[in-house]
């Protein structure tokens, strides 16, 4: 384990909060595209639901997290739940 040795709990949080406001920002930019996702499947008659894109994204992430050393069951599930999200949005927006 790497030392953090004039770390203190504040800064370790400060920290965090500062990732989860990019990670949020990071959210609504991939909001933005699926909307624009929605205005095109409308126009061009697709469903919302595309399977072998939802495995093909799923698939992509978890090279992703092997890349960055983060757990890819971790990175599945989170992504899963959010494709399932937007998908349903997608749906619902149609």
């Amino acid at each position: 384990m790497t030392k953090t040795p004039h770390l203190t709990m504040s800064d370790i949080r400060k920290e965090i909060d500062r990732l989860d406001e990019s990670l949020i920002k990071t959210l609504a930019e991939r909001q933005r595209w699926v909307e624009k996702a929605v205005v095109v499947k409308k126009r061009d008659g697709l469903p919302a639901r595309d399977d072998a894109r939802v495995r093909q994204v799923i698939d992509h992430v978890r090279v992703l997290s092997r890349a960055h050393n983060v757990d890819p069951a971790l990175v599945e599930t989170m992504w899963t739940e959010m494709v399932e999200w937007f998908i349903a949005y997608e749906e619902r927006s149609m």
